[in-house]
């Protein structure tokens, strides 16, 4: 269930890059209003797993992606639970090009227990993410990355204990790249705040 997900949503962020992706509604694009540089720390719930509960809607997150959701709008269905926050942006159907058709998803999902991977891992574009956070915090971070020439797609997981991360950009000419390691700051500096 979990492959096809990932298989399903790195396919449609592929088609979101080449300008295949439903337009989004237009809206304002919120500016930064948080500095994002402090050191990641455990933001724990009191059974000590991570919580996403101050998450109170997709504007909490955008000051953490401003870097890479500068000039995109954000999706009509985004949406902000408990259990579930999926926030995304792309490029307003107006300007998308071969250069710059984008999108940038970041995604929350309560998980408590650690999930199977390991079915991904032969998959091509499957990375394993060292990182002595995800070490420390016993969690586990991967990559996903469809190379489609021009430009790239990449998806990255985070989960640690109670929340799996998943941000979701890539590489686009003469823009900023969302890798596997920027997604995973963007993960920790969210999950810290």
């Amino acid at each position: 269930m979990r492959k096809t997900f990932l298989v399903c949503a790195t396919t449609a962020l592929a088609f979101s890059l080449l300008g295949c992706s439903t337009p989004a509604e237009q809206h304002d694009t919120p500016t930064q209003t948080e500095d994002t540089s402090k050191a990641p720390a455990e933001q724990t719930s009191n059974d000590g797993d991570f919580s996403f509960a101050h998450i109170k809607s997709c504007d909490d997150v955008q000051p953490f992606v401003a870097t890479w959701v500068e000039g995109l709008n954000p999706y009509d269905w985004n949406s902000v639970s408990e259990t579930d926050i999926h926030c995304g942006w792309d490029t307003p159907p107006e300007d998308v090009t071969p250069d710059n058709a984008r999108s940038v998803e970041v995604r929350f999902a309560a998980i408590s227990e650690r999930p199977d991977y390991s079915p991904l891992e032969g998959m091509a574009g499957f990375e394993r993410v060292t990182d002595e956070w995800v070490t420390a915090n016993n969690g586990d971070a991967f990559t996903m990355t469809v190379d489609i020439g021009i430009s790239a797609v990449i998806g990255t997981t985070i989960w640690v204990p109670g929340v799996e991360v998943t941000v979701s950009g890539g590489r686009w000419a003469n823009l900023p790249e969302l890798d596997g390691p920027a997604g995973l700051e963007i993960a920790k500096q969210i999950l810290a705040s």
